[in-house]
């Protein structure tokens, strides 16, 4: 299936994806089911957007029409991209296509560089291949003798939670449990997540924050039935309101908490969590939900600046 294959795009000449690639993406596209009612959902076609959003955004960047120009004659690049992994980064492979006139071996396709995009399209990493680490693109592009601009900045629009409204599916996520996705209780036409407890505690969704972030704001709505029961304590007590805990976890599974003491009030509210001591490369956003027994429900989880 499309999510865990490799799709490869020929770039053909200055406007390197013009008329080829888009040819490719329109045959791509028809391979997927749009039949069902549940088509805008499927993760199939979640992933094939976002790929195609990203292979024609990287193929718009400055540097990479200043590589395609600054090859020999008959000499063009190929692109090969990954669809986005767990940590929300799409792996891009450039490579050199030698034609018969180019006086270079045919059957021989040089790397030029292996290449990582951050899903929200802020950053793009190089690896070096001595070290096998992943390096800022300006040191490729300095390697390469190539003095363009490259990522653009990043602002307040660079956060993004994928999939944080559940209108559509969010991706899976290995180890982590997914959002139960359920019709709006107050509007049935929005969809929200649902967490019922006590088992079922809460879900994770990926998340893309702009490189040097030193603090971040995570937006969320909740609705907490009158009718959701507050668990007792084993010592007869019952707390006030449920614990709502809220987690950002980086690429190496370290996290940060909030939490907070929520009262059943029966209608939709808006609730904001700070965090200011953020671990690098934040990668997810979890949502939980602790001592109740009955459904909560959660909805249009955002980041923003504080």
């Amino acid at each position: 299936m499309l999510a865990t294959g490799l799709l490869l795009f020929g770039m053909t000449g200055t406007a390197f994806l013009a008329f080829s690639y888009r040819a490719q993406l329109v045959a791509w596209w028809q391979t997927l089911d749009f039949t069902s009612s549940s088509a805008s959902q499927s993760p199939d076609v979640k992933a094939a957007a976002d790929l195609a959003d990203m292979a024609l955004w990287f193929d718009q960047q400055p540097w990479v029409v200043a590589l395609q120009k600054s090859m020999p004659r008959g000499v063009t690049i190929s692109m090969n991209a990954q669809p986005y992994d767990g940590e929300g980064w799409s792996a891009v492979e450039l490579r050199e296509h030698h034609s018969a006139s180019s006086g270079f071996d045919p059957d021989v396709s040089p790397m030029v560089g292996l290449f990582r995009v951050a899903r929200n399209h802020q950053a793009i990493e190089w690896m070096d291949p001595v070290s096998g680490d992943y390096q800022p693109l300006s040191t490729f592009l300095e390697q390469r003798g190539l003095g363009v601009t490259h990522s653009p900045q990043p602002t307040t629009s660079s956060f993004e939670v994928v999939s944080g409204d559940f209108e559509t599916q969010p991706p899976e996520i290995a180890n982590r449990d997914p959002a139960i996705i359920v019709p709006d209780p107050a509007r049935p036409r929005n969809h929200v997540a649902r967490i019922i407890g006590p088992d079922e505690l809460g879900f994770t969704l990926l998340a893309s924050i702009p490189p040097g972030t030193s603090e971040l704001m995570v937006k969320l709505r909740l609705l907490h039935p009158l009718e959701s029961k507050i668990t007792t304590f084993p010592d007869g007590t019952t707390p006030e309101g449920i614990r709502l805990r809220l987690r950002l976890i980086n690429n190496l599974g370290n996290s940060v908490i909030r939490d907070a003491i929520v009262r059943p009030s029966g209608q939709w509210r808006n609730l904001e969590f700070v965090f200011y001591d953020l671990p690098a490369r934040v990668v997810q956003v979890s949502v939980e939900a602790l001592w109740m027994e009955g459904p909560i429900y959660i909805d249009d989880v955002q980041i923003t600046s504080p």
